[in-house]
C-alpha cells in the first residue's frame, strides 16, 4: 500500500456516503459551485471578521453566544417542548430524539438548571428554545428567574418566532434579566404567510423598546438575495441588533418539500466527513453564496447591525472540541498518543503518517536510527523539555476557557461535560494522595506493523522532508470516541497528501 491507495480508502467512505444520503431524495449538485476559499476573499472585500476555521464571518457584531457557539464550554440550551405554532418544512425538530413525545409534553426548564446546578456545572452561557417557547410563558419566566439567582453572570437569550409576544410579555422577560431575544424570520415565497411574516417584523419592532439586544437568526435560501436585501434594510432602520445568516441546511426529512422548490445539496457538504449530530442535516447548494453576498451588501451599504454568516461548518466545530478536549486534560492519555496534537484551528487530532514500503525507514529515523537524526533527536529534546508549540503540546492549550469559546450544547452534555472534567481532576488527587505521579513519559511514535503505518508529529514535517524528500506523506485527522467499554479511543476520520 502506498499514500494514493491508503487516501483512497476515505474516497470510498465519501462515494458510499454520498449514496447513502441520496437515499433520502434529494440530489446532490453536479459540480461544487462554491468553495469554502472564497469565505476568506469575502472576508477581506468586506473589511470583516474571518474565523472558527473560517467558517464564520461577521461584521459590526456578534452576539456572545455566536462565538459561545464554537466550543461548547460552559453553556447549554433548554427547550420547554417541540410544540410550535409556525411549520416551516426545513424544521430541524423532527431529528430530534422523542420528537413525538415532545409534541404534547412539555420539560420542566427551571427545574432541569437547578438540578443542573446542583451537580456543579457551570454556565456562563443559557438559551431557551422550543418548539416555541413563548407557549409557555410561565416556564419561560421561571427559568429566568432561575437563572438570575443561580447563574446571575450568565448571558441569557430566548428563541421565538414571536407569535405570543405583546408588550406585556416583552415587559416581564426585561424584568427577568433577559439579555437577547432571537426572532425567526421566514421568506418562502409564499403569499399565505405573509400575515405571519408581518405579525413577526411587528413584534421584533416592539422588543427593541425593551430587550438590550435584538436579533433575527433565519436560513438563507440559494433564491432568497433580493428578500432578504429588503429585509436587512429595514432591521437596520429598526434599529435591530444583529443578524445571523444562516446556511440552509436539509435535515434529511421532508425531502419533497425541498425538491419541489428546485433545491439540492452541496458537494462536499463538510470540509471532514464525520457524523456530526449537532447541525443534523447537509447544506443546500447555493445558500452560501447568497450569505456571502448578504456580506457584501452590508458593507457596501455601511449598515449598522451586525451581520454574522454562520456555515454548517461552523456549527459542527463544537462537536468536534467537546470529543477531543478530553485530550487535552487527560495527561495520561495525551502522553500515550504523543505523536498527535489538538488542533486550535479546526479542533481535530493531527498527525503526519508514512505508509507502506517507506514506512519502515520514516520509522527508523523517527526513533533515531537513521544517519539523519542530529536535528530529530535535539527536537526530541526539547519536546520531551516540554517546549512544544501549542498547537503541538496537548497541555499547553489547557487554559481558564474565553466566555467567548462556547458552544450550545444540550443541559444533559453540559453536565456530563462538567462531571468528566471533575473525574480527571479527582483521578489526579487520588494519584497525588497515593504518592503515585500521573505518568509523563511521552511516545511520540506509532507504528503498525501490519499495516505498514507509522505515525510521528506533524511538527516534524519539515525534518522528515528533508530526510526522505520523495516519499508522500499524509496528514491524519482524528477524533476521540468512546469503544463499547466507555474507554476513550482515537478513530480516524479523514487523510490528504501533504504538500511541502
Amino acid at each position: 500500500m502506498d499514500a494514493k491507495e491508503y487516501i483512497a480508502a476515505f474516497d470510498e467512505v465519501k462515494a458510499d456516503f454520498e449514496k447513502s444520503v441520496a437515499e433520502f431524495g434529494l440530489p446532490f449538485e453536479a459540480k461544487e459551485t462554491q468553495l469554502r476559499e472564497t469565505r476568506v476573499c469575502v472576508a477581506e472585500q468586506c473589511g470583516c471578521h474571518c474565523e472558527n476555521g473560517n467558517a464564520s464571518l461577521w461584521r459590526n457584531w456578534i452576539s456572545p453566544a455566536c462565538v459561545a457557539c464554537r466550543t461548547g464550554e460552559r453553556t447549554a440550551t433548554f427547550f420547554t417542548s417541540l410544540k410550535c405554532s409556525r411549520h416551516c418544512y426545513f424544521c430541524f425538530n423532527p431529528n430530534q430524539e422523542d420528537y413525538e413525545y415532545w409534541l404534547s409534553h412539555k420539560r420542566d426548564i427551571a427545574g432541569e438548571l437547578r438540578e443542573a446546578h446542583a451537580a456543579g456545572a457551570g454556565f456562563d452561557c443559557l438559551a431557551i428554545t422550543g418548539g416555541e417557547p413563548l407557549l409557555f410563558k410561565s416556564d419561560v419566566y421561571a427559568f429566568l428567574d432561575a437563572a438570575r439567582e443561580l447563574y446571575p453572570h450568565a448571558h441569557v437569550r430566548l428563541y421565538t418566532c414571536g407569535d405570543f409576544l405583546d408588550d406585556a410579555c416583552l415587559a416581564e422577560l426585561r424584568d427577568r434579566g433577559l439579555d437577547e431575544i432571537r426572532f425567526s424570520v421566514k421568506l418562502d415565497g409564499d403569499e399565505a404567510l405573509a400575515p405571519e411574516h408581518a405579525r413577526t417584523l411587528d413584534a421584533i419592532e416592539r422588543a427593541v423598546a425593551f430587550i438590550p439586544d435584538v436579533m433575527v437568526e433565519m436560513p438563507v435560501g440559494p433564491h432568497d438575495g433580493l428578500a432578504m436585501k429588503e429585509l436587512l434594510v429595514r432591521l437596520d432602520a429598526m434599529g435591530v441588533r444583529g443578524v445571523n445568516l444562516l446556511e440552509f441546511g436539509f435535515p434529511l426529512c421532508n425531502a419533497e418539500a425541498f425538491a419541489e422548490r428546485g433545491l439540492e445539496l452541496r458537494q462536499n457538504p463538510y470540509p471532514i466527513l464525520y457524523n456530526y449530530w449537532y447541525a443534523g442535516g447537509l447544506p443546500i447548494a447555493g445558500s452560501e453564496a447568497e450569505c456571502l453576498e448578504l456580506m457584501r451588501f452590508a458593507a457596501e451599504r455601511g449598515l449598522r447591525l451586525g451581520v454574522h454568516y454562520c456555515s454548517l461548518d461552523n456549527k459542527n466545530t463544537g462537536q468536534i472540541y467537546q470529543q477531543n478536549k478530553g485530550f487535552l486534560l487527560d495527561k495520561a492519555f495525551a502522553a500515550a498518543h504523543g505523536w498527535l496534537h489538538f488542533d486550535e484551528g479546526d479542533y481535530f487530532l493531527k498527525c503526519a503518517k508514512a505508509v507502506g514500503d517507506d514506512a519502515s525507514s520514516v520509522l527508523g529515523w523517527a526513533l533515531g536510527e537513521d544517519s539523519a537524526t542530529v536535528e530529530r533527536d535535539a527536537m526530541s529534546e526539547r519536546v520531551a523539555a516540554g517546549e512544544r508549540s501549542a498547537a503541538a503540546d496537548p497541555q499547553s492549550v489547557v487554559a481558564e476557557p474565553d466566555m467567548e469559546s462556547e458552544r450550545v450544547v444540550t443541559v444533559e452534555q453540559a453536565v456530563e461535560n462538567e462531571r468528566n472534567a471533575a473525574g480527571e481532576q479527582a483521578t489526579a488527587s487520588e494519584q497525588v494522595a497515593a504518592n503515585e505521579a500521573p505518568s509523563t513519559a511521552v511516545c511520540f511514535v506509532d507504528y503498525d506493523e501490519s499495516a505498514q503505518v507509522v505515525a510521528f508529529p506533524c511538527a516534524w514535517l519539515p525534518d522528515a522532508r528533508n530526510a526522505f524528500p520523495t516519499v508522500d506523506f499524509i496528514e491524519s485527522l482524528n477524533v476521540v470516541e468512546l469503544d463499547g467499554s466507555g474507554m476513550p479511543v482515537v478513530r480516524e476520520v479523514d487523510a490528504r497528501i501533504v504538500l511541502l
